[in-house]
């Protein structure tokens, strides 16, 4: 069983508005984080900045309760391959670099690609910023966007070439993507492929709106459809060893408190995946 202290908990599920929060809410989720007995965090930039604007001021925040920040959430822009991602991304990295982070997270927001080409040599850009400053880049797929999937985020890290760049798989857009779960493709993967891992669980049927219901309507590990034994197998079988971070986007959990939720959450993840 995985023990609390091997997880890197998202700042961002204990936050009633992840859009609008303040610094309180932001040491609230820390100090939730710390009973839950975590090691880690992964922040957004934009609750790091909210904060402080000095990301060291964070660093220190989670150092003196006990924790590291292991990710930033989340450059954007990049997928083009124009350039454009030039200033959200060195914002993101210089974030990371500040408050400690050797992971950032890389997501593609258009609802289409318009030229994967181009996309894999954005990604490929935004690693070689990510590099220079000594931080890995996992791309994350989401299934309402241009990278819905497994494997089309392979294929644009693989195109990419990259040695820092690599995948998140996020438990809950691994069980929505379209065709569904893809244990044969992930068992396929390099160990080094799958830098992330995101745990949580989906409902047995989707709902209407696939970004609604990511970020207000999980559950927490082995309350829902997730595989997390043929996950495991497949994952951990490749010999990845990704870092593991809960994130239960639910409104619903949330309502008991950042402390209540967080507690829960983690014992969730606790059992439902192995240690290694």
């Amino acid at each position: 069983m995985t023990s609390p202290g091997e997880l890197a908990l998202c700042l961002s599920t204990l936050l009633a508005d992840p859009m609008s929060a303040g610094a309180d809410e932001v040491v609230s989720a820390l100090d939730a984080a710390v009973a839950a007995g975590c090691g880690g965090v992964s922040a957004w930039t934009l609750h790091v900045l909210a904060f402080d604007p000095d990301p060291a001021a964070f660093r220190e925040a989670a150092a003196s309760r006990g924790l590291s920040v292991d990710v930033v959430e989340a450059a954007v822009g990049w997928s083009s391959g124009a350039g454009d991602a030039g200033p959200d991304a060195d914002l993101t990295l210089e974030v990371a670099e500040g408050v400690g982070a050797q992971q950032v997270v890389a997501v593609c927001l258009d609802p289409v690609l318009a030229d994967d080409a181009a996309a894999a040599r954005g990604f490929g850009d935004l690693c070689d910023r990510a590099a220079a400053r000594g931080i890995r880049v996992a791309l994350e797929f989401l299934p309402w966007t241009g990278v819905p999937g497994l494997a089309d985020a392979w294929v644009l890290v693989e195109a990419a070439g990259r040695s820092n760049g690599g995948i998140l798989l996020d438990a809950w857009h691994w069980q929505r993507q379209p065709g569904g779960p893809c244990p044969d493709l992930l068992a396929t993967l390099p160990p080094s492929a799958v830098h992330l891992l995101q745990l949580c669980d989906a409902r047995p049927e989707p709902g209407d709106d696939a970004m609604a219901e990511a970020m207000a309507e999980r559950l927490v590990p082995g309350d829902g459809v997730v595989d997390f034994e043929g996950l495991a197998a497949a994952l951990l079988g490749s010999g990845a060893t990704p870092l593991l971070s809960p994130e239960v986007f639910s409104r619903d959990g949330l309502s008991a408190g950042p402390e209540a939720f967080a507690a829960g959450v983690v014992a969730a993840c606790c059992a439902s995946w192995p240690a290694p």
